[in-house]
């Protein structure tokens, strides 16, 4: 399942941002997310942090400065696929065309486009980068991150989180790691009786040395083979972590851990959309009482909206609580969202002696009923991600050895 495609557009050209933003509108086979821009060292920045698939830049005849922009974010993305932009009324008198093109071919630029840009001038790159292969990304394939979010709190979605990542874990020691991105009022520590010297405020002051190595060190360990990342200790030191550290950090955390867990606060923050557009998957947590049923209905198109489409999202029915007289059936709920629950955790009262124990119950619970079974049910599909990247990967070498000529 493919998430959002990530360009960055380097230029300041006045009018570039609308002008490629109109012309992506008519890209419709793609979802792309964009950011701007203007100087070649913030680019340099953002492309750290973001880890885009694309970069635009413009040729605005400071092909030296160029150069060195295109080696650099070559070396340090060998994956990114460079394409540059370019006026052909700009070429100086003793300047043709295929000689400036010849420059940028020189600058490590793959596909080029004129300016002003069309929508099918920008399908046929991203399609010649992209369905064609061009690119090495597929070569070395990330980790997932999967997110657990919620409109409201109290649902149960970090007692979720907690455990599925456990459970995934158990079976995957050393490959998973839990982000406590609930910044303001993260408890995954507590609720896993771990006591974190670092957090994930550290990796953000840290950012500009941030390698998978310090990454690791930055994390404690769980005996079930979990690694996790902490929340931050205070409200003031949640402060510090803002989107482009998000992505920072989540963009290599998915090249160090084949699964990535996040747990989220309920409220649609930057901080929070960095995590949904870099999510495979997104689990929607909520509980069965009224004013969560419509609270959900009105999150579920804003996440469509913010680039989470219905193919990523999972709705999950968390009944924390015990039946009672007038409880809402799965039916009604389901009639009401007008979307089927993709899983179903029903009441287990153990969930709340384990969670003050910091024990996480999935790791004591069966497999074959109740909560237990909802759970392996979940994780099972969080494990055919890794399953289908492996696939991706044998078919792309498969294909690139087809190709050769003999």
């Amino acid at each position: 399942m493919e998430t959002n495609l990530h360009i960055l557009v380097v230029g300041k050209s006045p009018g570039l941002r609308a002008e490629f933003d109109s012309a992506l509108q008519g890209v419709g086979s793609y979802r792309c997310v964009t950011v701007y821009a203007e100087s070649f060292r913030h680019a340099e920045e953002l492309a750290r942090n973001r880890r885009p698939q694309l970069i635009c830049v413009e040729m605005n005849g400071d092909l030296r400065g160029l150069k060195e922009f295109t080696i650099d974010v070559s070396q340090m993305l060998p994956g990114t696929a460079i394409a540059g932009l370019y006026k052909p009324d700009l070429f100086e008198s003793d300047q043709s065309e295929s000689a400036f093109i010849l420059e940028g071919v020189r600058a490590r630029i793959q596909d080029f486009l004129r300016h002003p840009l069309s929508s099918t001038e920008i399908r046929q790159v991203l399609d010649r980068i992209f369905v064609q292969g061009k690119t090495k990304s597929s070569l070395s394939p990330l980790g997932h991150i999967v997110s657990f979010v919620s409109n409201k709190g109290g649902v149960g979605k970090s007692t979720i989180s907690v455990n599925m990542a456990c459970l995934l874990a158990s079976r995957h020691p050393g490959q998973v790691l839990l982000v406590d991105a609930s910044l303001q009022l993260g408890v995954a520590a507590v609720m896993l009786d771990l006591n974190p010297r670092t957090t994930i405020v550290d990796a953000v002051r840290e950012k500009g040395r941030l390698d998978e190595t310090l990454l690791r060190e930055l994390t404690v360990s769980h005996p079930c083979g979990l690694a996790l990342l902490a929340a931050p200790g205070n409200a003031a030191e949640a402060s510090e972590v803002d989107e482009e550290s998000m992505y920072r950090i989540l963009n290599l955390a998915r090249r160090t851990f084949t699964y990535v867990v996040v747990d989220t606060f309920p409220m649609l923050d930057s901080v929070v959309m960095t995590v949904l557009d870099l999510s495979t998957f997104t689990y929607v947590v909520m509980q069965g009482t009224a004013p969560n049923v419509i609270g959900t209905a009105k999150l579920l198109p804003i996440l469509e909206g913010l680039g989470c489409p219905v193919e990523r999202q999972r709705l999950v029915l968390n009944q924390n609580y015990r039946n009672f007289a007038g409880n809402l059936t799965q039916t009604e709920i389901e009639e009401r969202l007008m979307r089927e629950f993709h899983y179903v955790f029903p009441y287990q009262k153990k969930l709340l002696t384990c969670a003050n124990l910091g024990e996480p119950y999935v790791l004591q619970a069966t497999r074959y009923f109740g909560f237990g079974r909802s759970a392996h049910l979940l994780v099972g599909e969080i494990e055919r991600l890794a399953d289908r990247s492996v696939a991706a990967e044998i078919d792309h070498l498969a294909k690139m050895i087809n190709e050769e000529p003999a």
